[in-house]
């Protein structure tokens, strides 16, 4: 059995988004993965305050120059700052919750809300987008649009549409084949962003991209906006030693992937994974002839730590917390995922 130590404090670092704010205070230290919107969700439990976060910071320029450990100020709204219910649960943003006397470590929101997925059978679309840059006739023409810009989508006032309803945007990518098998596993649907409906009609409605996580382009389509709900890390025993292929990253422009990174693999809920599960990725060792003459089997190489983040019955979206060896993960890998307890 493989040896590895994982750092609580590191993983922390790395996966979740960590507050530290009082009453008087009234602050918030940016860590790794936070954004306005979730910020507005958990502090004002809407995410239509995060412009007023914004304002109330004017060092920042503007949603992406969040940087980690920056301090920030967040505005009082109706008389409260931090809600009520996070006061009381002892629970603020998605790192820890309190049981007794121990915490264990969480996987944020955001983390788990932008993970997508392979799969055959995606998301059923409310709707799609169906125009870029309707604000803009001149930007007509281009095929991404990005936070700030505005789209029309193909359902209104008819289907139930009102202005503030707010879609997760997902983008059907690639299709996917087992690297041994060639067996088709279906499409990547990953996360292109959020949107926030602005005007509607009977049966069409502009909406507003608030978050794009890659570009949002016309065909993308819409479900129903969650706020995921935090996960416990390493919260239950899972299958060891597992063999799995990795099948396609989050991002489709990367040949390999590095620390935060997103990686899809080719076992799930039927192979005993669940979201939260930790493990360590080895790269099996192959085979080389010796001087003597003999076939010598060299040994497997630590690669990364990664958790799991979402699962479908045959795959899941991991994420990648560390990197150990130069020899960075590339799709069609064969790996071999070892269990180590917090």
């Amino acid at each position: 059995m493989k040896s590895f130590t994982v750092s609580l404090s590191v993983l922390i670092l790395l996966i979740g988004a960590a507050f530290s704010v009082t009453a008087a205070e009234r602050t918030h230290y940016v860590r790794y993965g936070d954004t306005l919107w979730e910020l507005s969700i958990h502090y004002y439990n809407t995410p239509f305050h995060w412009e007023d976060i914004l304002n109330a910071n004017p060092f920042l320029e503007g949603v992406e120059y969040l940087q980690p450990d920056t301090e920030l100020i967040l505005p009082d709204i109706s008389g409260v700052t931090l809600t009520q219910q996070a006061y009381d649960s002892g629970f603020s943003g998605g790192v820890y919750t309190t049981s007794g006397t121990s915490s264990r470590p969480l996987l944020s929101s955001l983390t788990l809300a932008t993970a997508g997925m392979v799969t055959s059978n995606p998301p059923d679309a409310l709707g799609y987008i169906i125009e870029l840059n309707v604000n803009d006739q001149e930007m007509a023409f281009v095929s991404e649009v990005y936070p700030g810009d505005q789209v029309a989508i193909d359902i209104g006032q008819n289907q139930g549409v009102t202005a503030e309803t707010v879609y997760r945007i997902y983008a059907i990518g690639e299709e996917v084949r087992h690297p041994q098998t060639g067996i088709i596993l279906g499409n990547v649907v990953r996360v292109a962003g959020v949107c926030r409906v602005t005007e509607t009609s009977l049966s069409s409605s502009i909406a507003m991209i608030e978050h794009a996580y890659i570009p949002v382009s016309a065909g993308d389509l819409l479900v129903a906006y969650t706020s995921t709900a935090p996960v416990p890390v390493m919260g239950s025993a899972v299958a060891e030693n597992i063999d799995a292929y990795v099948l396609a990253f989050r991002d489709p422009d990367l040949a390999r992937v590095y620390s935060y990174d997103v990686v899809y693999i080719d076992k799930g809920t039927s192979d005993g994974l669940s979201s939260g599960d930790i493990f360590n990725m080895y790269n099996y060792g192959h085979e080389v002839l010796s001087p003597t003459g003999s076939t010598v089997l060299t040994t497997d190489i630590a690669v990364c730590e990664l958790i799991i983040l979402e699962t479908q019955p045959n795959t899941s979206a991991a994420l990648i917390t560390s990197i150990s060896t130069t020899d960075l993960v590339k799709i069609g890998d064969r790996i071999e995922l070892i269990r180590r307890q917090l």
